[in-house]
């Protein structure tokens, strides 16, 4: 197995079991990467400079966390506007002008929390993509299913081990 494949296997499995975990650090690694980078070209003495560094760095990745959440609720908002635009005229003979702009405000809000549950489904079955087409199986579409499935149960059971022990803790 080639270098590349190889490496997608390793990723894949790591999306597979734990990729919902992973998110947060996948979300701001550019901003770190990026901060720290700039910092290394600052026109100050070295000591200053890793200061400098992780400062910006810092900043990067707060930058970084802030796009994502302003994304995921804006792709809440398109999402819900869209349905309510569509839905809402085979219940409602006229639906109310407004109708996709409520739509919009509830998707804003509620999507957030629904994109976190939804993020290790979506993982899981990232992560079983990639193991088929790093070993050349990606028309076996019941073994990237079965990947997928079970990736997700685990990582719902590994989150709900991780809440449980964080609530003996609190006792």
């Amino acid at each position: 197995m080639d270098p590349v494949s190889l490496a997608m296997v390793v990723l894949g499995v790591g999306l597979v079991l734990v990729g919902a975990r992973l998110h947060a650090l996948a979300v701001i690694s550019p901003g770190l990467a990026l901060g720290a980078a700039a910092a290394v070209y600052l026109p100050i003495e070295p000591s200053m400079r890793l200061v400098a560094g992780v400062v910006v760095a810092g900043v990067g990745a707060l930058i970084c966390r802030m796009l994502e959440q302003a994304a995921v609720r804006s792709f809440g908002a398109l999402l819900a506007a869209g349905l309510t635009a569509t839905a809402l005229p085979l219940v409602v003979p006229e639906p109310p002008v407004w109708a996709p702009a409520v739509g919009a405000a509830l998707g804003t809000l509620l999507f957030p929390s629904a994109f976190r549950v939804l993020l290790i489904p979506l993982t899981a079955t990232a992560g079983s993509l990639l193991i088929a087409f790093a070993i050349g199986q990606q028309e076996q579409v019941l073994l990237i299913a079965a990947g997928a499935v079970v990736g997700t149960l685990l990582q719902f059971a590994l989150r709900r081990e991780a809440s449980e022990e964080e609530e003996e803790e609190e006792d």
